[in-house]
């Protein structure tokens, strides 16, 4: 089949990245610094590495890595070449080459890794010939070990593999195989040369509409960028172009520093479990966070604690948690761009909050962050990212603590931040800064700040909810830089700062949600009654009008009703509508993707159903096998369409396997050829300007892609347990979105032309809302870190 061909012809070269499993390590944190990472799932990224957050952009991110790309030669490296490998290419049984770039190779360094390709042979000071004019360019990878201190010496190293045109393999394919799954740089040659001019990461998120000169106001692709920075922006402003909160005086402060408080409550109960308390500073303008945490007492509750030098449960806490007794030190994480320092003090140093001497510096460790940045100072008020929403709530008095005078009456200004688990935050702004009245023009700033006052955050299924209150808020300016320089002028004076390399171990990389048997309920649930989307940010610049959420029931209910097919809302992104028909022992089944938009080559996102084998949340089965997909394609070559395949999903893809998914590509079969399946049509009106003759339901629109089929299932099911994923490109990889959710809406089909009359009012069916598994709250992506900077 073509996708066949295309597929493999495009994906040849991505085993070109494979290399030998690291060692198994210890978890990457010390206990005592895993309170400084708020997110739920940040131990989990952290367990797991950069590789597959920088997956998501599709580009290699690191500064040295850019700035070689400006000066590549033909050989696609200006590193000298140490050797080459030639080796059979598993996908095409062709031969291919790979080259060996940098003083730093060794013999015995090119041998282990020519060892891993199929027949691989190395030789050395012998370089790679590109003489055919089936060569689009290089894949140039950088594998370079950085110094770890001012006494050593990086390695500069790199691997050039050659990338291969072929009739369903373009530049812009090869290009993105590149950049996507080996995380390369491609350097185009020959006749790929001119049209790869600038090279870089993916147009889809460069953010041309919203980025400053200087490359700041970027933000994180995804969901990550609904809370962060990119990993990569060079800061923010209180200024972002195009933006909905552009110098909105209610957002975050960029350089200002404040007391935190939190406390961490059990769902059901007002107990306090866990408390913390410490500084947090902040440099947004520079992409820039440092936290000192002086105080932890308590049973910390989040995902991916182990090891714990401490481990208790209890029936309250209805789970394992960490116990933590750290009230008289201090440990210290600092956030700058892409990169997390966590220092160690000396016991007897005794460092204090905003310490500068590096001589209380008992030890220093950093992880490479890839895509995710520091929180963007106006993360609670607008719809940007994926998988949120926004509401702004308006004025409330509440009970402040006052550090001085205790609780105190003051006003704030709320908005609640829905995240990807359907659970929300809460940010209370101060409302009456104390110069709003009086209006002095020579007060000083801060007496014109709307300063952060609370922020509620939701455990989102794996810990316990949490408040957190700022106080004694101070703006900083450039002079305090210092504080941030901390590890930079401890490695000057000899220090070391190594890079964690404790990420990839022998247990596989789970880039879908991590599977937990102890569901942790939060009290932070976004409840269908009280949520409306309110997009209001008191931008004087950027007007976002008010979009309430208004559902004609009339309407759908008597398209529903003359179906036959419920309609179940699975999400903003996915509406089911679903019936059976008893004569041919099948389920009828449309499937609406919404917010479908073309890509940045002009072909769609791909789109997949899954059919889970049990009420587990988990995109392969916990004790082994594999998911059947139907999967939606738009690849260069299928044509104006896109087109539905059935085919698996494998254990392996869930680690961003090139492998798995140039396999999920050879299993796949046409849906409609399939003996299950049938009446299978995709409509996509995005892409297609030809009319469709299939009455096309009110749950549509003109940025909907629509999936109609039949399967037989034998017996009406009681339910079908199911998931659908969203991708970020027309080829397989990381998704923007995912979902578990249950169909149970089945009434006897009818024809089109039929009318009604089983003696049941269905329209109580039309907006059945989807029944979720009770580990709804952990399906979307792990690499969304929404509160990852808020302590």
């Amino acid at each position: 089949m073509k996708l066949l061909a295309s597929t493999a012809s495009l994906l040849a070269t991505t085993a070109l990245s494979s290399t030998t499993d690291a060692a198994k390590a210890p978890h990457p944190l010390h206990p005592k610094f895993r309170t400084q990472l708020k997110c739920p799932y940040a131990e989990n990224w952290l367990t797991k590495g950069a590789e597959a957050a920088a997956n998501e952009l599709g580009i290699d991110i690191s500064s040295t890595h850019q700035q070689q790309q400006k000066n590549r030669k033909l050989m696609g490296s200006d590193l000298p070449i140490a050797g080459s490998c030639t080796y059979n290419n598993s996908w095409t049984g062709e031969k291919s080459c790979m080259n060996f770039h940098g003083e730093s190779w060794t013999l015995d360094a090119m041998v282990e890794r020519c060892s891993s390709e199929q027949d691989g042979v190395a030789a050395q000071g012998v370089g790679c010939e590109d003489t055919s004019d089936d060569v689009s360019g290089w894949c140039v990878k950088d594998v370079s070990t950085a110094a770890t201190s001012m006494m050593s010496a990086p390695e500069l190293k790199e691997e050039a593999s050659l990338m291969m045109l072929s009739a369903m393999a373009s530049c812009d394919n090869n290009k993105m195989a590149c950049e996507a799954f080996v995380q390369g740089t491609f350097v185009a040659i020959g006749s790929c040369a001119s049209g790869a001019a600038g090279g870089g990461g993916s147009s889809a998120f460069d953010g041309a509409d919203t980025t400053m000169e200087g490359n700041k106001c970027i933000i994180a692709p995804g969901a990550i960028g609904a809370a962060h920075q990119a990993g990569f922006s060079e800061g923010y402003s209180t200024s972002c172009p195009n933006t909905p909160a552009q110098d909105s005086p209610y957002m975050w402060p960029l350089k200002w520093a404040a007391n935190f408080q939190t406390k961490n409550m059990v769902f059901g109960s007002d107990d306090i479990k866990f408390e913390s308390r410490g500084r947090t500073f902040y440099a947004l303008d520079k992409n820039w966070k440092r936290s000192d945490t002086t105080y932890q007492l308590g049973i910390l509750r989040t995902f991916g604690q182990a090891p714990c030098e401490n481990i208790a449960g209890d029936s309250d806490t209805n789970g394992l948690g960490c116990v933590l007794n750290n009230t008289d030190g201090m440990s210290t994480m600092i956030h700058k761009g892409s990169t997390m320092y966590f220092v160690d003090w000396k016991e007897d140093a005794a460092p204090v909050v905003g310490e500068r001497d590096v001589s209380k510096i008992e030890g220093c460790s950093k992880i490479n962050m890839a895509v995710v940045g520091n929180i963007r100072a106006d993360w609670y008020m607008d719809r940007r990212g994926d998988d949120t929403d926004v509401q702004y709530l308006g004025d409330q008095h509440v009970f402040y603590p006052d550090p001085d005078e205790g609780p105190i009456p003051m006003l704030a200004k709320q908005w609640r931040k829905k995240d990807f688990a359907s659970q929300y935050f809460t940010m209370s702004m101060l409302g009456n800064p104390p110069n709003k009245v009086e209006k002095m023009a020579d007060a000083p700033a801060e007496d014109n700040m709307h300063w952060p006052m609370i922020l509620n955050v939701p455990g989102e299924g794996f810990g316990d909810d949490m408040l957190q209150v700022y106080t004694n808020h101070e703006l900083l300016t450039d002079e305090d830089d210092d504080l941030f320089m901390l590890v930079e002028n401890y490695i000057e004076t000899g220090g070391e700062c190594p890079e964690n390399s404790s990420f990839n171990g022998d247990d596989e990389v789970a880039v879908g949600p991590p599977i937990q048997e102890v569901h942790i309920p939060s009290n932070l649930e976004v409840e269908e009654a009280s949520w409306m989307t309110n997009e209001y940010t008191f931008s004087p610049v950027w007007q976002v009008p008010m979009r309430p959420v208004v559902t004609d029931m009339g309407a759908v209910a008597s398209v529903s009703a003359a179906m036959s097919k419920p309609a179940t809302e699975v999400s903003d992104r996915v509406t089911v509508e679903s019936c059976y028909d008893e004569a041919t022992k099948s389920v009828d089944m449309s499937f609406h993707f919404h917010d479908i938009d073309p890509t940045a080559n002009g072909r769609l996102p791909w789109m997949a159903i899954g059919y889970r084998s049990s009420e587990v949340c988990a995109m392969t089965p916990p004790s082994g096998g594999v998911t059947p997909i139907v999967l939606i394609t738009h690849l260069e070559g299928e044509g104006e369409v896109p087109r539905a395949h059935s085919t698996s999903l494998l254990p392996t893809a869930k680690t961003l396997s090139s492998d798995a998914f140039a396999s999920m590509y050879m299993l796949a079969r046409d849906l409609g050829e399939t003996d299950d399946h049938s009446d299978v049509s995709v409509i996509a009106p995005q892409v297609s300007n030809a009319a469709v003759s299939i009455t096309r339901s009110s749950l549509t629109t003109d940025d909907t892609v629509t999936l109609n089929f039949k399967r037989v299932v034998g017996e009406k099911p009681e339910q079908l347990n199911l998931m659908y994923a969203i991708g970020m490109s027309s080829e397989l990889g990381i998704h923007t979105t995912r979902k578990c959710f249950v169909i149970d809406a089945f009434p006897t089909c009818s024809s089109p032309d039929a009318e009604v009359s089983d003696g049941h009012d269905h329209t109580h069916d039309v907006a059945i809302k989807a029944t979720l598994d009770s580990s709804s709250t952990t399906v979307a992506m792990v690499s969304t870190f929404a509160t990852l900077a808020f302590s």
